[in-house]
């Protein structure tokens, strides 16, 4: 069995603060504070409150990076009914802030970042119907993006870059799958099964991301040329809120009635529960596993506009104790 001396090459080091540099299972002596410490880790992530959203509604698209930088645009905004809205707001980990509005009210699939993101189809108001149309954001103004050329209802998910993103799905259920490359919409390789609206949304990059969606536990992995099935969720994923960076890494998260699941690429596990359980998420979330926003939402009768901080779990400093 490999020693503490092993690993590290030396022993418990006795200093006056905590070290800067730390790695995951060293120890050490605070001088200071008179306590042993070690960097241990925290499995699971964890929920808490953020800013009020300006708007009240559900399926509120984002290009968000992580918790502290984060855009949204567009939705859902009456129940019932089927108003949209155009509004777009920034997040800068505490407050929202109102943006330029969208061009064309609509439930969008969104992708990119808080400085470079797309809007893209879905379905608009007024009038209430599909469109293709496509909206490119600079970090200050919105303007005209060649259209998707394929009109679907409520797109199942979106990731990717302003250059290099993919929208995936809608109502009625489809296969479809749309590349950009920062001029143009063109047809990409199918899902396995139809991805139906109100899916969780994809998340991670034109090279490598995960699509959880309808049927309830369908999962997909994105290779960057082809979908390939995987292990279905534990749990149904329609209606949620999801993140993650690559196919190995992502998160399922407010899929009624408000839990979390993490796919690490072989395994899914359970994780933090949201504190207002909901769903109707954005078709995006373009955050991460460790940082992610959930704007919005719904139960049957209510939308909501509060907003969730997801920290993901990972490596933590912790004090030996003697119990």
């Amino acid at each position: 069995m490999a020693t503490y001396y092993d690993i590290f090459g030396q022993k418990v080091q006795y200093l006056s603060s905590d070290p800067s540099d730390v790695q995951k299972g060293q120890v050490w002596y605070n001088s200071t504070s008179n306590t042993a410490k070690f960097q241990g880790f925290v499995a699971a992530g964890s929920f808490a409150s953020g800013g009020t959203y300006p708007v009240t509604g559900r399926q509120i698209a984002q290009a968000t990076t992580s918790a502290t930088n984060g855009l949204a645009f567009g939705g859902v905004n009456s129940v019932p009914g089927a108003g949209r809205t155009n509004a777009s707001n920034s997040y800068d980990g505490s407050t929202w802030t109102a943006t330029p509005s969208v061009p064309q009210g609509a439930n969008h699939a969104g992708f990119g970042t808080p400085t470079a993101a797309i809007a893209a189809g879905s379905n608009a108001n007024p009038p209430i119907g599909t469109f293709d149309n496509a909206y490119s954001w600079n970090g200050t103004t919105w303007s005209t993006a060649n259209p998707m050329n394929s009109y679907n209802r409520t797109n199942s998910g979106a990731f990717g870059t302003q250059t290099a993103g993919i929208v995936v799905g809608g109502e009625p259920a489809n296969t479809t799958t749309r590349e950009y490359d920062g001029t143009s919409f063109t047809a990409g390789p199918a899902t396995n099964v139809s991805m139906s609206g109100g899916t969780s949304a994809a998340g991670g990059t034109s090279t490598g991301a995960a699509l959880a969606g309808n049927p309830s536990t369908q999962f997909e992995e994105w290779t960057g040329t082809a979908w390939t099935a995987s292990t279905a969720s534990p749990t149904q994923n329609a209606y949620g809120f999801a993140a993650g960076q690559d196919s190995d890494n992502f998160i399922s998260m407010g899929n009624l009635p408000g839990g979390s699941m993490i796919w690490n690429g072989s395994a899914w596990s359970t994780d933090a529960v949201l504190s207002t359980s909901r769903g109707s998420g954005a078709p995006n979330n373009g955050s991460t596993v460790s940082s992610a926003l959930v704007v919005g939402g719904f139960t049957p009768g209510t939308n909501y506009n509060t907003t969730e901080e997801y920290t993901g779990g990972g490596p933590t400093t912790k004090t030996i104790t003697t119990s």
